[in-house]
């Protein structure tokens, strides 16, 4: 008898344990990037065809140089098969970089983002901004880069989870 009662408290107790550790609160996704995260941009997925000249919608203003007639955009996508989901966003360590050049090839600004998650920007749905060097390693980071221009400015797209390009 003494057997059969160890036996039933212990599958309670497991019991409890199991149905109290299925009530937490699942743990929040982040991506955070590194320098080896832009590592070979230039080998990802093109979106579109490289844009040169000034920006045709003229959204960009003097970011990326869209005002400037001798640029060529072009803007790589970490995967080609990135898409926004059912809620609307692309998902978490999804990463844009936007390579800015003169015509003649001169590296002008590599900038990029990465959908971060966890909250983390929560005014521009949870990607941080970069700056980058050619080789991809990180110059300058964060929600609020450039005063928050990136905020603002991508803010132009909430429709498609602050991103202009892709779907």
């Amino acid at each position: 008898m003494k057997y059969v009662s160890a036996i039933t408290a212990y599958v309670l107790v497991t019991i409890l344990a199991v149905g109290c550790s299925s009530t937490s609160e699942p743990e929040a996704q982040e991506f955070v990037a590194t320098a080896s995260s832009f590592a070979n941009f230039t080998s990802w997925s093109a979106v579109g065809d490289p844009l040169t000249g000034p920006d045709p919608a003229g959204l960009l203003g003097e970011a990326h140089d869209g005002n400037m007639s001798d640029v060529v955009r072009r803007i790589y996508v970490s995967s080609a098969a990135a898409t926004r989901g059912s809620n609307g966003q692309y998902p978490i360590g999804t990463m844009f970089v936007k390579d800015t050049r003169g015509t003649d090839g001169s590296q002008r600004m590599i900038t990029a983002m990465a959908k971060r998650g966890n909250s983390f920007n929560g005014n521009g749905r949870d990607w941080e901004w970069f700056v980058l060097n050619a080789d991809g390693t990180i110059v300058d980071r964060g929600a609020g880069l450039m005063g928050n221009m990136c905020n603002a400015c991508h803010s132009g797209a909430t429709a498609k989870d602050f991103v202009f390009v892709k779907d």
